[in-house]
């Protein structure tokens, strides 16, 4: 870049104050070099969490898709002259937090210099095609951008000239929005980012509805999962990180607590040198995950309404806690159905107990002893990742999620269900 276009950068930056942008402190030149001082901005960029994940959730995609939006719509709406950003791709969205900051404004012109632009390319796959054929350019080449990104986000691949929507990760109404923002022709897109937003925002307005079952449609209301192992070794971190995860890409705002002494946050933390933010957490592969720091250390209370537990294999703090519903995870094998046997008699009936049966090979039928009659189980098959599930494992959380929903009355979570009579339920 040279020092016109590296100064002209860092006046676009200056003249826009918003917390998706970032904020310009000064720029400097030398005899050699210039030098644009700036806000520093800890996060993972969409491509990176892309490809840690595979693809985003419906829910996580279209929430921050409507960040996206506003974003664009603030350049589009400067003053003077709209800004047109024409770089919009996941190598320059970084998610902070869980904010959308929009980075590396090299491409951004003012509108009124459009004309005189002859050819204009951005990143493959993302670029409108007008960017190649040096055709007007204006706020609608942001719009086929944000069409790109949406669905890259969805399928983890860019569209192509002939984008495939798949329905097992595209609905209806989420693919008609991103065909549109795709269309080749500029004037049968988004007339603005304004627009394309609130075309969103329906589609999260109706995903809220559904999601009503579980907090309920008092937005104070909370909802805390306890997970633990019956043994050392059953997978309770595992589960409970799976679990957080599902729940994270499914659009709810959950926080992943480690309450055992296992340090598995912090080493996970170095490994991604990751950094504490607020409250004491640390963001791993985008989710908010809380470590044990000991019950002398009193930190500030986190917003977040969700929460799932890893107790590790303490069972008197599993059973002992305040949460609503209980996950207790137990081997498959038969050389561990003792301890799950000794484990359930020991617990007896905490608040919406479940137990997952981690690992499961093959079809198999227990019954359990006792208490565990009216308990509702889950058979969890392999799944080496618990960032990324197999579409099995995504069927189990599924069904947790379901009886979680169905089955909360009066504040407390109740995960009984008589018509399993003490076999397993669930599919391997």
């Amino acid at each position: 870049m040279d020092a016109r276009q590296f100064r002209k950068e860092a006046l676009i930056l200056k003249c826009i104050r918003h917390p998706g942008i970032p904020v310009v402190y000064d720029l400097e030149e030398d005899a050699d070099f210039c030098y644009l001082i700036e806000e520093f901005l800890e996060g993972d960029s969409l491509y990176a969490l892309v490809s840690d994940m595979g693809h985003f959730s419906k829910a996580m995609t279209v929430r921050y898709g409507i960040q996206i939006c506003r974003l664009v719509n603030i350049l589009h709406s400067a003053k003077p002259t709209p800004i047109l950003y024409l770089d919009l791709q996941p190598r320059n969205l970084l998610v902070c937090g869980d904010i959308i900051k929009l980075v590396d404004f090299d491409h951004a012109i003012h509108l009124d210099e459009a004309e005189y632009l002859t050819k204009s390319y951005g990143t493959v796959g993302c670029a409108a095609p007008e960017q190649y054929t040096g055709e007007d350019l204006n706020e609608r080449t942001d719009i086929y951008a944000i069409g790109a990104v949406l669905y890259y986000m969805l399928t983890g691949t860019y569209p192509g000239k002939s984008p495939v929507y798949p329905r097992a990760l595209i609905d209806r109404k989420l693919a008609k929005v991103i065909h549109t923002c795709l269309n080749e022709d500029p004037k049968e897109r988004y007339e603005s980012a304004d627009r394309l937003g609130k075309e969103l925002e329906c589609i999260q307005e109706q995903m809220e509805k559904n999601k009503e079952g579980v907090l309920g449609k008092d937005p104070g209301s909370s909802l805390t999962v306890a997970v633990a192992g019956a043994f050392p070794g059953a997978g309770a971190t595992h589960i409970a990180i799976g679990f957080a995860v599902y729940l994270w890409q499914q659009g709810f705002s959950v926080l992943y607590e480690e309450k055992n002494r296992s340090n598995a946050v912090r080493q996970m933390a170095d490994c991604m040198d990751s950094i504490m933010g607020r409250y004491g957490i640390y963001r791993i592969h985008g989710l908010p995950m809380l470590p044990f720091y000991g019950d002398a250390v009193k930190l500030e209370p986190h917003p977040y309404p969700v929460v799932v537990q890893d107790c590790g294999t303490s069972l008197k703090a599993f059973s002992r806690g305040t949460a609503d519903g209980h996950l207790l995870v137990c081997g498959s094998k038969p050389w561990q159905w003792q301890r799950a046997r000794d484990a359930v008699q020991f617990l007896g009936n905490p608040p919406g107990m479940a137990v997952i049966y981690n690992q499961f090979c093959g079809r198999l039928t227990v019954r359990l002893p006792g208490p565990a009659r009216e308990t509702e189980c889950f058979l969890m098959p392999d799944s080496p990742n618990p960032f990324v599930h197999t579409k099995a494992a995504k069927r189990v959380y599924d069904e947790v999620l379901s009886s979680l929903t169905g089955r909360r009355t009066g504040g407390i979570l109740r995960i009984f269900s008589g018509r399993t009579e003490g076999f397993f339920a669930g599919k391997d």
